[in-house]
């Protein structure tokens, strides 16, 4: 189930294509995660409010493969964290940012999304997910289109490739795993003896 919220005021100044890009990308976060996803959506026509990383502290910088329609590790994700212990993650790809998870309890997980879902520059797009859900950000098509233009080099891949959902691999411990160690308690008067 998708709530979809309209934040400051309802419809004005939101047109429809926004809207309709906002909710393709619920729907594909929807579709991605195989089960009913338990996420608010909210619109912002101006934008919701982008953390300052000038003040924040960097604490990791990691490469991620996020998207099928890129090949290899695309997605530069640069962590953060806040004076006030809050944290929070950059999403990149080619020095443009498409989203960005922040966590305002200084605890895992993150809280919420906001994503610039249209490339304008405006991360109107903020989802709000369920503590039990392990969703990850996805990649807008405009991000997807700007790295092939800065790579005309690479094959474009056709509207009719789809994106593989993503499965979650569950290793089951060994069946004939050895029992572990016995613990070795040493007898209470070598405890006392001062060590040598």
């Amino acid at each position: 189930m998708i709530n979809m919220t309209l934040a400051r005021g309802g419809r004005s100044g939101l047109t429809k294509r926004a809207a309709r890009g906002s909710l393709a990308a619920a729907l594909v976060l929807a579709a991605a995660s195989g089960r009913p996803l338990r996420a608010e959506i909210q619109l912002n026509p101006q934008g919701w409010k982008f953390p300052n990383i000038i003040t924040a502290a960097k604490e990791i910088i990691r490469v991620s493969d996020r998207t099928a329609l890129i090949p290899g590790k695309e997605t530069l994700l640069k962590g953060y964290r806040k004076a006030d212990g809050t944290h929070f993650m950059t999403y990149e790809i080619e020095g443009r940012v498409f989203g960005v998870q922040i966590d305002t309890d200084g605890k895992p997980p993150f809280e919420y999304s906001i994503m610039d879902t249209d490339g304008d520059g405006k991360f109107e797009t903020k989802i709000v997910m369920d503590k039990s859900n392990k969703d990850q950000a996805y990649v807008p098509q405009w991000v997807v289109d700007y790295y092939y233009s800065k790579h005309p080099e690479l094959k474009v891949p056709s509207a009719k490739v789809r994106v593989p959902s993503p499965a979650i691999s569950v290793v089951a411990p060994p069946v004939d795993a050895p029992p572990p160690p016995a613990l070795v308690v040493p007898p209470p008067d070598a405890i006392r003896r001062p060590s040598p």
